[in-house]
């Protein structure tokens, strides 16, 4: 819903370099969030279908998490800073259409180096010596195959190779968004990470779409929300973490994975159509 995890970061960086056009982190976020408020409810819905829970009332009357409150105490300065700071950048993404030259990345990036400044207190040297960043140079790496692709003109072969016989069918809107959120959702169980998957078939999309006169950005947002379904448990370091615990098996997630996957389909044909034009998504 948000421009914030890997795979929505790589998608965005690669409809910038490669489909020439900006999507921003509000009409992103737009786009995406009937189906996310969506999904949410019919998660827990039928989560509680397939898996009935052992006891209806878990007991107790609340007090433990007002308890947990009350013990945390009053805010203390540096978490002031902090939610100063985290409003700061939460109001200029979203209005990011009012100032386009500032990236959501920028943003980010800047409000990070502010938390840095030694008059705020919030972040010190050693804090930053404990950021991990290799998913930053790994998501970078995923972004700029594209960019080879495109110099080297080796997108144009592979387009062709993948996506030609899909022409036919891109011409109308629902027979489009049938096709490649099932393509897509096919194509994600040979490459098991979002990113990988996106890196290196987005481009494709892309300049496929550039070439046909089809609608690149309607398409590229299909495809990228068809990266996040999900049935197998080696499909996101996410599910790998949760099935680590061995609370679930891998035919329970089919299972979850399986309905959940219809449904979104199914609130994509509505979105795309009918709601998507409306917030400029053409």
């Amino acid at each position: 819903m948000i421009i914030a995890g890997a795979s929505t970061v790589t998608a965005q960086g690669i409809m910038e370099r490669v489909g020439g056009f900006h999507v921003t982190y509000l009409q992103w976020f737009l786009a995406y969030l009937p189906c996310s408020l969506i999904s949410v409810f019919a998660t827990w819905r039928i989560a509680l279908w397939l898996f009935p829970p052992e006891k209806e009332n878990l007991g107790g009357d609340g007090s433990y998490v007002r308890d947990e409150l009350r013990r945390m105490g009053r805010w203390t300065p540096i978490e002031k800073k902090t939610s100063v700071l985290m409003f700061l950048a939460m109001a200029m993404w979203f209005t990011d259409p009012l100032h386009k030259s500032i990236t959501a990345s920028m943003i980010g990036l800047g409000v990070g180096l502010a938390a840095l400044l030694p008059t705020l207190g919030i972040l010190n040297t050693e804090d930053l010596k404990k950021v991990n960043f290799l998913p930053v140079f790994f998501v970078a790496t995923a972004v700029s195959m594209g960019t080879v692709l495109v110099q080297t003109k080796g997108l144009n072969i592979l387009a062709n190779v993948m996506f030609a016989w899909m022409g036919p069918l891109l011409n109308n809107v629902f027979v489009a968004t049938l096709v490649l959120y099932w393509t897509a959702f096919v194509y994600h169980f040979f490459l098991g990470s979002e990113i990988s998957m996106l890196a290196t078939s987005l481009p494709l999309l892309l300049n496929f779409a550039k070439t046909n006169g089809l609608p690149v950005q309607q398409l590229a947002m299909i495809w990228s929300f068809a990266a996040g379904p999900k049935i197998f448990v080696y499909q996101s370091s996410v599910m790998v973490v949760g099935y680590s615990y061995g609370y679930f098996e891998g035919k329970d997630l089919l299972r979850i994975g399986f309905w959940l996957t219809i449904l979104q389909i199914i609130l994509l044909l509505i979105l795309v159509p009918f709601y998507w034009p409306l917030i400029g998504i053409k």
